[in-house]
């Protein structure tokens, strides 16, 4: 974004940083609001605040009779932090009557569990053999879910050995053991070195599970022939074999099915888990490390006199040397080729981009580990199922297994093009999020000038690229499947017309038991395109995620000597902010700026400095140091240029520093604008890089910005700031600051709710907040950059006396200032001029030997004078009359007392994704029409497939007397036809779905756009950018994929059950009562389900709110000191989300293996038809329905598993729709007709204009 923002604390709390050339309002900076508009929040759709609590224990609002959007709370602090003394009324619970249905159902008891006082861990720790293997820890919590609604506290917590600050440790050791030994994809590697163990359990349980499925149909074929000689036997042809030799068959079939169940779902839960762990863990090093992040690496730049060192696991002059270095430098030169791209599009680390990587590509590095092994077993299964293929069919078999070959490598080039053009999308994506995140965070500046078209039509246009190459991706992955999915066929086609014209027996056992294990190739090549496409990208997000890591970090280029005589002492040092050619950074040195931005900054810089020289001329009438307005409070920017118009001039420098500065004393920096005294308490306090000299601190340090950061967060816990409390001196503090009257005022006292970026509070209780949290850290040495800016005159008095003067009379005290008649307090002052200290002196010296110095304080006195006159003549009778109104004010909240929390907490639907959604969904491909065409193309795909084995079915059994050639045609045909319609069916899903997220984005960014400010004061950045990233994220790429298989898979079972009821009638008798079982454990498993991936949503918000709000205070944390513990809150968070993640894949697992059992009995119930059936049925037949019927078992738990992931993703969808309708809105923009010759003249009129800043708040205009 390469527009300037309204205020400094605006920017600089923002997730970028702008240049700032606008004075921020004395008093409140929110917009005001209409009194009578409705409230932002949908008051009607939320419950009370008070009743909903993350951390205790609350009743289902099902339960409570009252409306079914629950809210959560996703603040910085637990809400019963945020909430302290504030109880919430008591509410009467209405006793629900049961429906007849629950009555009847014996699992549903008529008392429900109670909901427990605090979460517990994970039931999976130190679970028993047999339960770990049936996932038979699960059942307390499903159960309690098919009870009731399940609340935040049912949720339980990760076992211990899977905490993250355990994980984080052993990932980052292992990561620069690897680094050291030379590796370049030392991340890659060290994950697996973290996860070696739990890696291998997935393995090895995948291996046994593809040998399984491989031996099955193998077997079957013995199945088969003992059919066919019984049924030779029943036309007197042969002697009957013994039935209990078909019986053993089945168990035999029946048993391997169960092993390859188990399996299967171990593999699977084990790799989702070490997925789950791998990203808990990389989002708290990519934390770790945004805090050690110089500012140079965020611009861009790169140090230029680093040297590639040779790892120490490798020989000087060897092969493996010279191929490191030539990776290395062959990546350097190409980011060295002048193409400086900005946050989110390449080298520069700013905020968007590093936010993308903790929400999207750990993501990937997540979802890839789900299915990992299957890259490797897929060649296995595949080389034993063409060893068993050569028993059945000979060397014909060598026929569909050339095809196979043939494909493979194109495929793999396939494969390999998906990783570039996931690049390409990636650097779009970033450049999206990035701007979401940068017109949101300045959200109140584009709403000032009626930006939002400007904006939205940016955001289309990135969009509509980042669309365009994601269906195209997407479209090459469907043409990979439908291929992968098409080969068994060709191949088994192939085989069989080569078996058929060289054997002149065409058996049904080996030709149908061949079949089945083309058949049962189609798992591993149907999902190995997919897994391989999840793996490149997450190999592409690691490297990115490795650069991250691998770049340059603040050095702690200060020294620390606690038996040092000054409290500071620094030695011809110079400090620089950091810019790259083409970009600027400000002085936080947050995000890189664009060329055009740079040049209105330099107009305005000689704006800036025209108005400095005229006003030195007259500075006997405004009383300032020589070029500084007495009450400008407009933000420096080192980094912007003051009066050149180089493209590439070098950044601010504070030069030729050569100071001492003793324990308890108290210094004034005082200069005209851009002479460099934000930046010198800036370089003190670490954020200016140091390129020469030295600088020696003799005690802890504590940072008073400018522009503060406020949390989100109470005002207790933004004063106490992460140090013990202590309630004596918190008193103190409170007092000193003046900020008793301001805690009496508001709503909770000291527990209300500050929301994010301070917006309940004004400038002036900013800056107070922000002087207060300073004092209170206790700090022996205080840095203070322009404190009494926004406050009054008689408050900047209370505080000076009070606080600088008195509770930090004791400590090294540096203040920047603009205020002159403060300066006779101070022991020395430091006048700074161009970057460089111009004169250093004690006040007393600079009026007897200066005599401009001294003519501009007696200036400044008379002007000091002539205002307090005019202050006191007009402010007795205001003041005594706005006591006694706040006096009012105050009793009437004191009397009111709601809660403290501001930040609305997200909502959470209590049920499954309503249709209107799904509705919603398909009218946004353009028209409700789409939904039939998808399922037109889908039963003739499904058909042709069917149709395909049928025809193979006739031919064995040589139906119809045909010849060879036309049974070989038809079968080739149908073969064609099923490809291109499955190939069809997937581009149309995928075609319709992107076109479906692109319009649902759109209206969701543009209501965002129009909602009123009220909204962004309520809502934490993170969880709005949660969804324009993460859901964003899921509706694109895997929404289409998890629809594409449920649809495909249930088609599938419908199809195979229509077919063997239609050969064997009684299958129904079986197939009835499984039927209620499985839809009995689906119905079980989605109670829990729907909502275990809800909280998980809702905590994940939290992680994102967390992570965003302290990357945007980087520069307030480091220079504090408290990178640790604000570390140890994102890991909690992280561990939160993780405990309610591993929890949804336990429950798909337990589903999964009671399902198999359904499936299972299936198989055992088809296979003793088969033998029962033996005199009977055609030996075709019964091949073709055993064939089918072992591909039943995956595809019925994979398909309720599809379903499931359907409906979470859905959740992202319901989550952007929500936004896209629900949202309330700002009036409609002004599109009436303007008279010709307006503005006749300049005014604006308020006709008796009553305003709040929002609803629920008293009102701040009365009548204007």
């Amino acid at each position: 974004m390469t527009t300037p923002a309204p205020e400094g604390n605006w920017a600089a709390n923002s997730g970028t940083t702008y240049p700032q050339l606008h004075e921020p309002e004395p008093v409140a900076e929110r917009p005001l609001e209409i009194a009578s508009s409705e409230s932002s929040t949908n008051q009607e759709k939320i419950v009370d605040k008070a009743a909903v609590d993350e951390s205790s224990s609350s009743h289902s609002d099902h339960e409570k009779g009252r409306p079914t959007v629950e809210r959560s709370q996703s603040a910085w602090t637990s809400q019963s932090e945020a909430t302290s003394g504030v109880e919430p009324e008591a509410q009467e619970e209405v006793p629900r009557k049961r429906t007849w249905g629950e009555r009847l159902n014996p699992l549903k008891s008529k008392h429900q569990p109670p909901v427990p006082d605090d979460r517990i861990p994970s039931r999976e720790w130190k679970a028993g053999f047999f339960s770990m293997l049936t996932f038979q820890w699960m059942a307390p919590l499903m159960s309690t879910g098919y009870q009731r609604t399940l609340e935040l506290n049912d949720v339980w917590t990760v076992n211990p050995d899977r905490s993250v600050d355990i994980l984080q440790e052993r990932l980052l050791h292992n990561f620069n053991k690897r680094r050291d030994d030379g590796s370049t994809n030392a991340l890659m590697m060290a994950l697996y070195d973290t996860f070696q163990k739990e890696f291998w359990i997935g393995g090895c349980c995948q291996l046994t599970a593809a040998c399984a499925q491989v031996l099955s149909p193998f077997t079957m074929k013995y199945l088969i022939r003992f059919a066919g000689e019984s049924y030779a036997a029943s036309q007197g042809l042969a002697p009957s074999p013994p039935i209990g030799r078909g019986i053993g068959l089945v168990f035999g079939i029946t048993g391997m099915q169960i092993v390859q169940s188990l399996c299967t779902n171990h593999f699977i839960y084990r790799g989702m888990t070490v997925g789950g762990q791998s990203r808990g863990s990389l989002i708290a090093v990519i934390f770790e490390k945004a805090m050690r992040l110089s500012g140079r690496a965020k611009a861009g730049g790169k140090d230029p006199n680093a040297k590639l060192e040779t790892p120490a696991g490798l020989q000087k002059g060897s092969k493996e040397e010279k191929k490191f270095f030539k990776k290395k430098l062959g990546k350097d030169a190409k980011e060295s080729t002048g193409k400086k791209n900005v946050a989110g599009g390449g080298e520069g680390w700013g905020n968007g981009r590093i936010i993308n990587l903790m929400s999207m590509d750990t993501y990937r590095v997540d979802q890839a580990s789900g299915m990992f092994h299957m890259v490797w077993t897929s060649p296995i299964q595949v080389v034993l199922t063409l060893a068993l293929l050569l028993i059945n069919l000979t060397y014909s078999a060598l026929a569909g297994f050339a095809f196979i070959c043939i494909c493979m490598p194109a495929l793999a080039r396939a494969i390999k093009s998906l990783m570039a053009r996931r690049k390409v999308i990636n650097k779009i994506t970033d450049q999206r999020v990035n701007l979401t995140q940068e017109i949101l965070s300045s959200v109140k500046f584009v709403k000032y000038f009626g930006w939002e078209t400007s904006f939205l039509d940016r955001l289309a246009d990135i969009r509509t690229r980042e669309i365009n190459k994601i269906s195209f991706l997407l479209s090459i992955r469907n043409g990979i499947m439908a291929i992968s999915m098409t080969m068994p066929i060709f191949a088994s086609m192939l085989a069989f017309i080569t078996f058929s014209q060289t054997h002149a027996n065409f058996n049904p056992a080996p030709i149908f038991s061949s079949l089945a294990l083309f058949n049962a190739l189609r798992i591993p090549l149907n999902l190995l395109p997919m897994v391989i496409g999840q793996v490149v990208d997450a190999k592409a997000s690691l490297g990115r995620i490795q650069e991250f890591l691998e770049a340059e970090e603040v050095s702690d280029e200060a020294t620390w000597d606690l038996e040092n005589k000054s409290a500071i002492s620094i030695r011809n040092a110079d400090f620089t902010w950091e810019r790259t050619p083409g970009a600027s950074t400000t002085d936080k040195g947050e995000a890189p700026k664009g060329m055009k931005q740079l040049k209105q900054e330099k107009k305005q810089a000689k704006k800036d400095a025209k108005e400095d020289k005229r006003k030195s001329k007259i500075a006997e009438k405004d009383g300032s140091v020589p070029g500084t307005p007495q009450d400008s409070t407009r933000p420096q920017t080192p980094a912007s240029p003051t009066a050149a118009d180089d493209e590439d001039q070098k950044p601010f420098q504070v030069r030729n520093i050569d100071l001492d500065f003793g324990r308890n004393e108290l210094v004034a920096v005082i200069g005209s604008v851009g002479s460099g005294k934000s930046s010198f308490l800036g370089a003190l306090a670490g954020d200016m890089r140091r390129t020469k000299g030295q600088v020696t601190f003799g005690a802890n340090r504590a940072f008073c910005p400018q522009y503060a950061w406020i949390q989100n967060a109470s005002v207790k816990q933004n004063i106490i700031f992460g140090k013990d409390y202590d309630d004596k001196w918190y008193n103190d503090v409170v007092d000193a600051c003046a900020l008793r009257p301001d805690l009496e005022m508001l709503p909770s006292g000291d527990a209300t709710e500050i929301g994010e970026r301070g917006i309940t509070v004004s400038g002036g209780q900013k800056q107070r907040l922000n002087i207060a949290r300073a004092i209170y850290f206790n700090a022996d040495i205080v840095l203070m950059d322009d404190p009494l800016s926004a406050v009054d005159a008689h408050v900047g008095k209370h505080i000076m006396d009070q606080a600088i003067c008195g509770l930090l009379k004791d400590k090294c005290r540096i203040l920047a200032t603009h205020q002159l008649h403060v300066l006779h307090r101070v022991d020395r002052i430091v006048w700074m001029k161009d970057g460089e200290v111009y004169k250093v002196a004690p006040f007393k010296e600079l009026m007897e030997n200066d005599d401009q110095f001294a003519d501009l304080m007696k200036t400044n006195s008379s002007s000091e004078e002539k205002k307090e006159e005019k202050n006191e003549d007009g402010e007795g009778e205001d003041d005594e009359q706005g006591r006694e109104e706040d006096k009012k004010i105050s009793k009437k909240k004191k009397g009111k007392k709601p809660a403290g929390a501001l930040m609305q907490a997200e909502e959470r639907q209590v049920a499954s994704v309503g249709w209107d959604v799904y509705l919603q969904y398909i009218k946004a491909s353009g028209t409700m029409l789409n939904a039939p065409l998808v399922l037109l193309v889908l039963i003739l795909s499904q058909g042709a497939n069917i149709m395909t084995s049928l025809w193979l079915s006739f031919w064995t059994s040589g139906k119809w007397g045909l010849s060879d050639g036309i049974y070989i045609g038809g079968y080739a045909a149908l073969g064609v036809l099923q490809a291109a319609l499955l190939f069809t069916f997937s581009v149309t899903l995928t075609v319709l779905g992107t076109r479906s997220s692109k319009v649902m984005l759109h209206r969701a960014i543009q209501r965002v756009l129009r909602a009123p400010m009220s909204f962004f004061d309520t809502t934490p950045l993170g969880r709005i950018t949660n969804r324009f990233s993460k859901d964003v994220d899921t509706m694109d790429n895997q929404l289409t994929d998890s629809m594409r298989m449920f649809f495909m898979t249930m088609a599938m079972i419908l199809s195979v059950f229509i077919l063997i009821i239609a050969y064997y009638y009684y299958f129904v008798i079986a197939l009835v009562p499984l039927a209620v079982m499985f839809l009995f454990s689906a119905s079980y498993y989605r109670a829990s389900a729907r909502e275990i991936k809800r909280h998980e949503a809702v905590l994940r918000s939290v992680v994102f709110s967390r992570f965003g709000e302290a990357v945007t205070g980087t520069a307030t944390i480091r220079a504090y000191g408290l990178e640790k513990q604000f570390a140890k809150k994102i890991n909690e968070a992280v561990d939160d989300m993780d405990g309610a993640y591993f929890l949804t894949f336990g429950n798909q697992r337990w589903l999964s293996v009671r399902l198999d059992l359904v499936g299972n009995l299936l198989v055992f119930t088809v296979g003793i038809l088969v033998v029962t059936g033996r005199s009977t049925i055609n030996p075709s037949t019964g091949g073709l329905v055993l064939s089918y019927i072992l591909t039943i078992v995956q595809m019925i738990q994979f398909t309720v598993r599809q379903l499931a992931e359907v409906e979470n993703n859905m959740n992202s969808t319901e989550r952007i729709h929500y936004y896209g309708t629900e949202l309330e809105e700002e009036a409609e923009l002004h599109k009436g007709q303007t008279r010709p010759n307006w503005p006749e003249k300049g005014e604006i009129v308020f006709d008796n204009v009553q305003m709040r800043y929002r609803p629920g708040l008293p009102l701040v205009l009365k009548g204007l």
